[in-house]
């Protein structure tokens, strides 16, 4: 009996702390993005617009669009 109520009670704390790294996890994921990731995309379109507007640049603008795609969200601009 008491070994089960020891087992139950481990397993419990066990599914909260792993929630609570879940979510520690998602929220430093979010900041990540926030910070980094979207005023590098950000730049990197403005890039890739002042460089389509030349002639001999476009296709490093094209490539700037599609690296500021990668950076906003990775996984997705693979399958393009």
């Amino acid at each position: 009996m008491i070994t089960a109520l020891l087992i139950f009670t481990f397993l419990i704390v066990f599914l909260i702390m792993s929630l609570c790294f879940h979510l520690a996890g998602g929220i430093l994921k979010l900041a990540f993005k926030l910070l980094i990731c979207l005023p590098c995309a950000i730049l990197c379109g403005v890039l890739g617009l002042l460089f389509c507007c030349t002639l001999i640049l476009i296709p490093l603008g094209i490539a700037c669009f599609k690296l500021t795609g990668y950076l906003i969200c990775p996984f997705r601009a693979c399958v393009i």
